[in-house]
């Protein structure tokens, strides 16, 4: 016996949407969607922010404050974080220390998971069946132990930290206020500054949070407000990701790229509908796609411009409106 299995209406349809994509993709030499979503993108396609790096980076060196990367979601706070994890390895502090760097990328994190993921990610062995304060007091211990033998001070970088559950937060808390009174006091002549910087992110609600709830730790926190992309950081974001979707990224360069099929006055609008946010630029870009697809499969042109922008914008922002 033959089954006759009909497409539906809404199969049909999505499939013809992904097709027209498929079509506008191929025209501009693209492999894929340029505006796909990455958890951890490739390197290649990070947005460059000297000035603020070097005061990320510079507050870490001086060792006189933990740090707290502020801003909305999507506003680039892994980005930075990674090009921050990136640089240390190779510097110094103002005493001469190395680095051990370690991040944690996970959130929802219970107490134990939270001690296990950041062993793990400075590289600390411990025993499965440890309890959390165990596998904490061995990470404290080996950190000593690699700053008085090693010269190496340890920079933890954590990201969305207030995602994770509040008795993870006991446990940083202890790393942040390392060393102890009782190490100093076996130790008073070496360890008299402290040896571990939590690096940490989140949204300014997590951060009113933490001073309300973590006040031991926010106290001796500075945070460091994410900017927005001006309208030249905008466009390389979207100039990386059309030129990595067509396999040449390798030949990008900063100061002389292509954005084809956008023009400069569609990325102007689309940066002032995202408000300099790179997740915003991505989804409204994605948008334009969509829109400028459409219009290849009628009119034979791919281009993003002016009013293909505005149109995306202004439906976006009415979303935003409704949701709210």
């Amino acid at each position: 016996m033959t089954i006759a299995i009909h497409e539906s209406a809404l199969i049909r349809h999505f499939n013809t949407r992904k097709e027209v994509l498929r079509a506008w993709e191929e025209r501009i030499g693209a492999r894929f969607s340029p505006f796909r979503g990455y958890k951890m993108p490739d390197s290649r396609l990070y947005i460059e922010w000297p000035e603020f790096l070097d005061q990320l980076v510079d507050l870490i060196l001086t060792n006189e404050r933990h740090i707290f990367l502020r801003g909305p979601v999507g506003s680039g706070k892994s980005t930075l974080m990674l090009l921050a994890l990136r640089d240390l390895p190779t510097l110094a502090d103002r005493r001469g220390n190395k680095f051990v760097t370690g991040y944690v990328g996970m959130t929802g994190l219970y107490e134990k998971q939270m001690a296990a993921a950041i062993s793990d990610s400075l590289r600390i062995k411990y025993r499965r069946s440890w309890e959390s304060s165990q596998i904490v007091e061995a990470v404290a211990q080996e950190s000593v132990r690699r700053y008085i033998q090693e010269n190496s001070r340890t920079a933890l970088f954590l990201e969305d930290v207030a995602d994770n559950q509040e008795s993870a937060f006991h446990k940083l808390r202890y790393l942040a206020d390392l060393p102890t009174q009782e190490m100093k006091s076996d130790y008073p002549d070496v360890l008299d500054e402290p040896i571990i910087t939590l690096i940490m992110s989140g949204t300014a609600i997590y951060w009113n949070a933490m001073l309300s709830f973590l006040p031991q730790i926010a106290d001796r926190t500075e945070p460091l407000d994410v900017p927005p992309f001006d309208d030249q950081k905008a466009k390389e974001f979207i100039g990386r990701r059309i030129y990595y979707a067509q396999g040449r990224i390798d030949s990008f360069n900063p100061d002389n790229f292509e954005i084809y099929p956008f023009d400069d006055a569609a990325v102007e609008i689309i940066n002032e509908a995202a408000k300099g946010n790179p997740r915003d630029i991505r989804m409204l870009s994605r948008g334009c796609q969509q829109v400028a697809a459409e219009n290849f499969r009628r009119r034979d042109n791919p281009e993003v411009d002016r009013e293909i922008a505005r149109l995306v914008s202004e439906a976006y922002a009415e979303l935003l409106r409704e949701v709210r």
